[in-house]
Parts: C-alpha cells; structure tokens; sequence
C-alpha cells in the first residue's frame, strides 16, 4: 500500500473495547448479585451504549451526560435523577471496565511497522480526549508517541470530513496520501473515502463475510498484521 500517512481508529481496531466492556459489565453486575438473566442484561447495555454514545457523536450531550443517560436507563427504576448519584453508580462499572483494558494482539506491531516505514501515524478516534489518551497510555501504545485526536477536541466527529482533515492535519499529510484502518464501515470507511482519504476495513469477526454487498470495493483485512507499508 503506497501512502503518505496513517490514521488508525481506538476503540475496535487497536483497543479492545468490546472484551473490556463485556468482561467489566459482567463482573459488575455479579457484585451487585445482578448476574441473573445475564446475557439479557449484557445485550441492553451494549445497545444503550450505541444509543447514547452516538448521541453524543453528533454533539447533542457531552460524554459525562451521556454516561448518566446510559445509567438511568439500564436502572429505570432506581432514584438516578441526582447527578452525583448517577456518576457514582456508573462508577461502580467503569471500576470493571478498566481493569480490563488491553490492546490488541496486533495493535504494537502494527504501529510499529507503519513508523518504521517512516510514515507519519495519529490515532483518530470518537471519544472523550483525556478517556481515550488515558487507554493509549494504560495499554501501552502511548509508548510510541502517537498523536491522539479525539472527537470531543474536534468541531465533529467521524464521519464527518472535519475530523478527518484535522487529523491529517495533526501528522502532518494531505488528506489524498492519507489511509484511515477502523472497524466501523461508515464511521472509518466511508467517512474516510467520503473526505478524500483512503480507508481500509478491519473486519477481525467476519461480520460482513455474509453481506459482501456491502463492502464491495472496500479493502478488507481481517488482522493489522496484513498491513503492509510501501
């Protein structure tokens, strides 16, 4: 692949949220003897969090209220209207979740070989800057002094072209030599396209290998490890 830069996603493509999230949720609803009808309450959570963090995406709330609009949702019938409360019941998860947080497999060696191919590289992700610097730096990906550009230091979010010329503006390279590698087809993908960068698709669970229709066109990797710089 013949670029100028690269801009890799967090969340999905280098940091294993989705892991973190499950094993975090789970462990915190077994202390709070909530453990019944797991898998039930595991797939309300997630689909709240898509709820109200794409809420956030699109700058209708900001990160710390979209975490209380997740909190009293999951407990509708629980008295979360303070916000103090709210924040400190969402805290008994986050105590979960980030001691589950990693990187990866891939993820090192994938930043590695596109620095060492002399290839300017920023991490572009949708998320809250000091949250998302914080997992870069706890995983160990700090170490390779990346740029992090987080949407809630930017005018938008992804999809939209603004964060992706900002980005490209951080390391340095025109939007046409830039690739953008995400696991999200409209957030990393077209988005990317859509703003004049090339985009590849990590698919590492095979969703899309029973709808190609959708991804016709679009460079598809299953593991970092098929990246190649040249």
């Amino acid at each position: 692949m013949v670029t100028g830069g690269v801009l890799f996603d967090l969340d999905g493509t280098l940091f294993d949220h989705r892991s973190a999230a499950e094993r975090g949720v789970r462990a915190w609803l077994a202390s709070l003897g909530l453990d019944g009808e797991i898998e039930e309450q595991v797939d309300r959570w997630f689909a709240l969090e898509t709820l109200h963090h794409e809420r956030f995406q699109r700058g209708e709330i900001s990160h710390v209220e979209h975490r209380r609009a997740r909190i009293r949702a999951f407990f509708p019938q629980q008295d979360l209207a303070r916000d103090a409360v709210a924040d400190d019941t969402f805290a008994g998860y986050l105590g979960f979740y980030r001691a589950a947080w990693s990187a990866f497999a891939d993820a090192a060696a994938a930043l590695e070989s596109a620095l060492a191919a002399g290839l300017p590289v920023g991490i572009l992700t949708n998320g809250e800057q000091s949250v998302q610097e914080t997992k870069v730096r706890r995983t160990g990906l700090g170490s390779y002094g990346v740029p992090v550009v987080a949407s809630s230091s930017l005018a938008a979010a992804k999809p939209d072209a603004r964060a992706f010329h900002a980005a490209c503006e951080a390391i340095g390279v025109a939007p046409e030599r830039c690739v953008m590698v995400g696991d999200s087809l409209r957030h990393d993908v077209r988005g990317a396209t859509d703003a004049g960068l090339a985009g590849v698709l990590v698919d590492r669970y095979g969703r899309y290998d029973r709808r190609p229709a959708d991804v016709a066109g679009v460079r598809r990797i299953r593991s970092l490890a098929e990246l190649a710089w040249t």
